[in-house]
């Protein structure tokens, strides 16, 4: 694979992922991120529109930072999709003492619930 493929798809999920971050109810950043979400998109539509080669030349420094940013879109769509799905889970089969505290799952602030092994 080519540094030209790999820029192009990183630049490609990013914009695939600033859309998400614009038009997704569940990203709550307010009008400006909103605002700054929508030129990140933009501008990687644009950059994959082009009708000359994809990028003038991409070097390793320049790829390495579009598939850093990608993966960072990748985390955030994560956390804010599934994150707390998934953090319900762990305390669920943890039964943590941090878990029990937390009044978000159930139990009454500073009261600590012992859950009986499984």
């Amino acid at each position: 694979m080519t540094f030209e493929y790999l820029n192009a798809y990183a630049a490609g999920f990013i914009a695939f992922w600033a859309t998400w971050c614009a038009l997704s109810g569940k990203v709550r950043d307010g009008v400006i991120g909103k605002i700054l979400y929508a030129v990140i998109a933009i501008s990687g539509y644009a950059i994959l529109a082009r009708s000359d080669r994809f990028f003038f030349t991409p070097n390793s420094a320049g790829v390495t930072m579009h598939v850093a940013l990608a993966l960072a879109g990748l985390r955030h769509m994560f956390m804010v999709t599934y994150w707390p799905a998934v953090k319900r889970w762990i305390c669920a089969r943890l039964s943590c003492e941090g878990c029990l505290r937390d009044d978000r799952f159930g139990s009454e602030p500073g009261k600590v619930e012992r859950r009986k092994p499984r």
